[in-house]
């Protein structure tokens, strides 16, 4: 079966507009942005001609281009950021975005159809905006799941810093894991980045 979250980290490409837009024309943009992101995805995942090492490839180019990988990877890892060191920020970062690609990558081979709809946006703090979509399977009456997009304005495009599934943000569920590996272990971040390299290290094997 065709994992979800998989799904919702390869919808990443940029959406380049130009020119002043209004308040509301902000919001029109999002939701284009991530009707874009949608469609490209879509087609990344289902060429079925892609060998695993070039499906990686072009997902953390899809990845890097959609998500802004450090304000998440700082947000997932919280007040501990503060606690890191430089040299363990990198290696956080390093190991952060490469646990996403490969453990979602080597999921595409799942894919069934799925389809998204966005069926609107609102406005928050701090410049955020909120796209509303729903995934569904269009061979399937009934099917759907509610996905929360939130995006931050980048420069003339955007950035998605947050996913919430049905109500779950996927940055808070990650914080709320990476903060028990670190209780559990005394409060060391090094913990941390030594249980995210031994994950990597499985990862790898298994592709």
């Amino acid at each position: 079966m065709f994992r979800l979250r998989g799904f919702l980290l390869i919808v990443a490409t940029v959406l380049f507009v130009s020119g002043t837009a209004s308040h509301a024309d902000d919001g029109t943009r999002a939701e284009d942005f991530i009707t874009v992101l949608s469609t490209k995805a879509l087609a990344l995942v289902a060429d079925k001609s892609l060998d695993p090492r070039n499906r990686r490839q072009r997902f953390a180019a899809l990845l890097e281009q959609g998500f802004d990988m450090p304000w998440i990877g700082q947000f997932v890892l919280g007040r501990n950021w503060n606690l890191a060191t430089p040299e363990q920020r990198v290696d956080y970062l390093d190991l952060f975005k490469s646990i996403i690609v490969f453990t979602y990558s080597k999921r595409f081979d799942g894919y069934s159809g799925q389809q998204v709809k966005v069926t609107g946006h609102k406005f928050a703090r701090r410049k955020y905006v909120f796209v509303n979509s729903k995934i569904f399977d269009p061979n399937r009456a009934g099917s759907g799941i509610n996905v929360t997009w939130r995006l931050l304005p980048d420069q003339e495009t955007y950035k998605i810093v947050d996913v919430v599934i049905e109500g779950v943000s996927m940055g808070v569920t990650q914080r709320n894991e990476y903060a028990s590996v670190i209780q559990r272990n005394g409060g060391k971040i090094a913990s941390l980045i030594e249980a995210m390299r031994d994950n990597l290290a499985k990862l790898r094997s298994s592709n």
